[in-house]
């Protein structure tokens, strides 16, 4: 029986750790109770089945109102919003880049011109910026939160894969039809 609950745990903070954009910002579940003494082996196992099954529902949920919250940021602050294609990856010295191509503006202007984006280092408790992208292929669709009205002059915020989009205003802006 310990060996499961072990496992239980294991597979809960494995779970957990797997999650880059939130690795610290959610305490990992805690263990299973101990079901009674002379508890039968499967249900002591379906008790630990179900703890973890509800306590994976609990994570997903907020690793779900994380993002929305980190969403809702990124629009607030973000000056333009660009619907990019990943074009091909390039170097700068030895460092590898991500060349993105503007595809639409959602929310702002900007010029037809390449967005290229490097590696950074992820901030304490998350993931690089603009993580999606960087790790794109051809071919590959994502939305670029932009600091200012321009590429040029413009940091980026963050630059998320459309799976990944939840908050209702940009997905009202990716839904517009262009004017």
């Amino acid at each position: 029986m310990k060996t499961l609950g072990r496992l239980a745990i294991a597979a809960s903070l494995a779970a957990l750790l797997a999650s880059p954009a939130f690795a610290c910002s959610i305490l990992p579940p805690p263990p299973p109770p101990q079901p009674a003494a002379g508890t039968p082996e499967a249900d002591a196992a379906a008790l630990v089945q179900a703890w973890s099954a509800a306590h994976g529902l609990k994570y997903a949920e907020e690793l779900r109102a994380f993002a929305m919250r980190r969403q809702i940021g990124l629009f607030d602050e973000a000056k333009s919003l660009v619907l990019v294609r990943f074009d091909r990856q390039g170097k700068s010295g030895e460092n590898t880049l991500a060349i993105l191509k503007p595809v639409r503006w959602l929310k702002g202007r900007g010029v037809a011109a390449e967005l290229r984006i490097g590696m950074t280092q992820p901030p304490p408790c998350g993931q690089m910026t603009a993580h999606d992208a960087f790790y794109g292929k051809p071919g590959d669709v994502f939305l670029v939160y932009l600091s200012g009205n321009t590429l040029h002059q413009s940091q980026v915020l963050e630059a998320f894969a459309l799976e990944r989009i939840i908050e209702p205003r940009t997905i009202a802006a990716l839904t517009t039809p262009p004017q």
